[in-house]
């Protein structure tokens, strides 16, 4: 199978000298679920950033489907964000917006007309078991609706590749394993996958290709 995503050489310098990432390489095959490793400030959180040209490498090339990101103009980011979702650590989500308008968000930017982004949204919301919470405004739900919410502003738009950075941080074990069959069921129907935890029950049991960052530096290329 070809690969979707490679990093040749990758590495991330902030001033004044802290060293992000230090000559990280690594693919991905196109319909992987890949997980990524390390403990908190390891490199995790950047170098989703770098993927998803939140931030450019210092040094090194990222290649998405063998276009090399260093190429891509301005003009050019929103429509390669398109093919990616990205379920933030943080949520990033608009608090006093309602959770339609949420999911809704990132199809209103690419034009797509009223009738398809309802059909969507309501289908995405329905498989996340947020049915019923549509107009309800994001501030009033729990941590594991909000993570949800942010899920399914991520996939609505039928990525090629999904991004996850400690998706299940402030979930309760129940609902962890929850979001984890989600993950599950979008990679079985295609969907590559890089998942960033520092939580090592995620990823012991499921025979998936496990990557470790310490201070930068990939342990097991």
């Amino acid at each position: 199978m070809e690969d979707i995503l490679t990093l040749e050489r990758v590495s991330k310098v902030y001033e004044p000298n802290i060293t992000a990432l230090d000559e990280v390489s690594f693919s991905v095959k196109r319909g992987e679920f890949l997980f990524i490793t390390g403990p908190s400030g390891a490199g995790k959180s950047t170098l989703l950033n770098l993927i998803f040209r939140a931030e450019k490498p210092t040094s090194g090339e990222i290649y998405f489907e063998g276009r090399p990101l260093s190429s891509l103009k301005k003009k050019e980011v929103p429509f390669f964000r398109r093919k990616i979702g990205f379920v933030f650590q943080d949520f990033k989500l608009l608090e006093n917006r309602s959770v339609f308008e949420n999911v809704a968000i990132s199809l209103e930017i690419q034009g797509i007309g009223e009738d398809e982004i309802r059909r969507r949204v309501l289908k995405i919301l329905e498989r996340l078991g947020l049915s019923g919470k549509e107009t309800q405004p994001v501030r009033q739900l729990s941590g594991g609706e909000k993570q949800r919410v942010a899920l399914a502003r991520a996939i609505v738009n039928r990525p090629k590749l999904l991004l996850a950075d400690e998706p299940t941080g402030n979930l309760d074990s129940r609902r962890t394993e929850e979001v984890m069959e989600i993950f599950e069921d979008l990679n079985a129907e295609g969907t590559t996958i890089i998942l960033a935890t520092h939580d090592e029950a995620l990823y012991a049991e499921r025979h998936r290709r496990v990557l470790v960052l310490d201070q930068g530096r990939l342990l097991n290329p």
